[in-house]
């Protein structure tokens, strides 16, 4: 059930991320923005004398959705892991090949990297 969580949010993030993308780029700058490059005036045609406003509020919507969803991502995900200390993996008996083996001493002269 919690894969099904995870995997829900992250396709709303990837959605959010390209309607944000789609949008940042749409708002009008300085110089007309994207959408002059279609045709100028289009954007009062469609979207009302107040597109700038509808365009900013689009983005600030899309933008905190697209926050939310991320911080419940994050949270769910490390819930998910199971963090583990090398004491806890020790204390618990890990199996033999994680386990790490005792190194023997150095003799004089001898080379401490083998080759």
């Amino acid at each position: 059930m919690l894969n099904f969580f995870i995997g829900l949010l992250f396709t709303i993030v990837v959605i959010c991320a390209l309607l944000l993308i789609g949008v940042v780029l749409i708002q009008q700058s300085k110089s007309g923005g994207g959408l002059a490059v279609m045709g100028g005036g289009m954007t009062e045609s469609v979207l009302g004398s107040a597109a700038g406003n509808v365009v900013t509020r689009i983005t600030g919507v899309l933008a905190a959705i697209f926050l939310s969803c991320t911080f419940i991502l994050a949270i769910l995900v490390t819930r998910r892991a199971e963090p583990e200390s090398f004491p806890d993996r020790y204390e618990q008996g890990a199996p033999a090949e994680e386990r790490e083996e005792e190194i023997p001493p150095l003799q004089p002269g001898e080379d401490p990297v083998p080759r």
